[in-house]
């Protein structure tokens, strides 16, 4: 914030020509009062501060976008894993009255994607003559406002979406089990490869996938049926690798360590605003 919000009181030419030593410190209190800091080469041609400005929203925006697309994928009736809110009355198609259509997750994909469009103007109105001109002016300024504009909507409704989010971990649990075991492959791999090395255990492991998928049955039946497998697992082993539940790695420990650091955040934001 110290390097992008800055206040500039150079003159026509930055020179500070007309006050002299007495001109920075006479800027350094300007940006006091607005709450900026102060251009340490102040200079009416430089720009790469709001081209950052721009471009950092724009990977917020990017960042936003990709969280709005994950619900809308998972919304999807073919997952159904999770809602976000659908107030009552909500018409999501005109024609198709059963439609529960993820209207602010599309609202933020797509005004994700106009702010980044502004990234190449905020670019392009840096290259301005050594004089400056209104030209870049104009450019820079159509790109601030209106990158600030859609990041603003975009956090909002980012912020209603995640007020009344829905979760559906049956679903979740009944869309893991539509391979019958076979996501688990991994886990079988790693298990076996301890008793006859990851080479073995992965040939293993590989021959039972591909039959299940080319001659039918159940990863089960086939894994059972390979000696290299039966002979060193028993089904109940087999049975407990092949839960999805038991083979997380640390999504729990990441998943309270990201909660911790955005509760702190957002504890920190608030009291810098009181």
């Amino acid at each position: 914030e110290g390097r992008v919000f800055v206040a500039m009181l150079g003159g026509g030419a930055g020179t500070l020509a007309s006050l002299g030593e007495t001109g920075l410190p006479t800027q350094d209190k300007i940006g006091e009062k607005l709450g900026l800091g102060s251009m340490s080469m102040p200079s009416r041609t430089s720009d790469d501060h709001r081209a950052e400005y721009v471009t950092l929203l724009s990977m917020l925006a990017a960042t936003s976008s990709k969280i709005g697309r994950e619900v809308y994928e998972q919304m999807k009736q073919e997952f159904s894993e999770v809602e976000e809110p659908v107030p009552a009355g909500t018409v999501g198609s005109s024609t198709m009255p059963q439609k529960r259509n993820p209207k602010l997750s599309q609202d933020i994909v797509a005004a994700a994607a106009q702010v980044r469009n502004f990234v190449p103007l905020a670019l392009e109105a840096m290259q301005t003559e050594h004089e400056a001109d209104r030209t870049h002016t104009v450019m820079m300024g159509r790109a601030v406002t209106e990158t600030c504009a859609l990041m603003g909507d975009i956090l909002t409704r980012l912020i209603n979406l995640f007020s009344g989010i829905r979760l559906f971990p049956e679903r979740m649990r009944q869309n893991l089990d539509l391979s019958g075991g076979l996501i688990m492959a991994e886990a079988l791999m790693l298990d076996l490869g301890q008793t006859i090395g990851r080479q073995h255990a992965h040939d293993a492991v590989y021959d039972a996938a591909q039959a299940t998928a080319t001659e039918g049955g159940t990863f089960r039946e086939h894994l059972a049926a390979h000696p290299d497998v039966s002979s060193r697992l028993s089904m109940e082993r087999v049975e407990a690798l092949l839960d999805p539940a038991q083979y997380t790695g640390m999504c729990r420990p990441f998943a309270e360590r990201g909660a911790k650091q955005a509760r702190e955040v957002a504890d920190a934001i608030e009291q810098r605003q009181r």
